[in-house]
């Protein structure tokens, strides 16, 4: 699945999804940028491991996405880092703010569309005017199985994650005649940072240990296994090598077959 001489993007690069999806495409020989919101010392610390994995220069772009002046000047600084254009995009940055919908807030709700929705158009928007150009470009936005089934407490999240899935697929088509492919992957709950407060939560109520709450979680599955960074990331890499080059308007399921049920 060689990407030699291609250049992606991830955003949410920091985190441990966006990390792994960043060493499993650099080992394939992408060139990697990222962006991400974090407090630089946690920046330098991750990027700076990220560099140790990937075995190559990992260029980095601070980039809010709630703002989107900020990703406008980020793709401007994109322009002139990489003048043919990036070749690979990977939309992973997100946030939920789950509450009852009762207690749901409005700008709660506006800061997970803005994130989640309208900041991976705008860079699907951008990517894909240099990924038309040059005939050939991938697109994989992360989604969630929470874009196929409901949940409670999780409002704002699922609408935007299968608003994801409809934009993916959208895209998809568009795109198709002219090379670029764009593919949407659900993953179940993964232990990452991004669970944190989940897990946090249901140790309270439960009393029982971090390990006995992702057990739990694990159980919810038919496969009784949670699914890992890594195999979303192998995946990633998957959908942007020559072996898919005709798998396109796609939202993976990767849940151990919790929406098979």
């Amino acid at each position: 699945m060689s990407l030699n001489g291609k250049t992606a993007l991830v955003t949410g690069i920091c985190g441990g999804l966006g990390s792994e999806i960043a060493v499993s495409l650099a080992r394939s020989g992408c060139t990697i940028l990222g962006t991400d919101r974090f407090d630089p010392e946690t920046v330098a610390d991750g990027i700076g491991n990220l560099t140790q994995r990937c075995k190559t220069d990992v260029r980095y772009f601070e980039c809010n996405l709630l703002k989107r002046e900020c990703i406008t000047d980020l793709c401007q600084k994109i322009d002139s880092a990489v003048p043919s254009g990036i070749d690979i995009l990977v939309n992973n940055a997100g946030i939920v703010h789950s509450d009852f919908l009762g207690s749901k807030t409005l700008e709660s709700f506006d800061e997970e569309i803005t994130v989640n929705l309208k900041a991976p158009f705008q860079l699907c928007k951008y990517a894909y005017v240099s990924m038309k150009k040059k005939g050939w470009g991938r697109i994989v936005n992360i989604s969630s199985m929470l874009g196929l089934v409901g949940c409670t407490q999780s409002t704002g999240y699922a609408a935007t994650k299968s608003g994801l899935i409809g934009l993916t697929r959208a895209i998809a088509v568009e795109g198709a005649p002219h090379g670029v492919t764009c593919n949407s992957i659900c993953p179940s709950l993964m232990d990452t940072n991004f669970l944190k407060p989940a897990l946090v939560s249901m140790q309270k109520e439960s009393g029982e240990s971090r390990e006995k709450c992702l057990e739990s979680l694990a159980g919810m599955n038919p496969t009784n296994k949670n699914t890992t960074p890594s195999q979303v990331a192998e995946l990633v890499t998957f959908l942007c090598s020559p072996a898919a080059d005709n798998t396109t308007g796609t939202a993976i399921p990767v849940d151990g077959g919790y929406t098979a049920q």
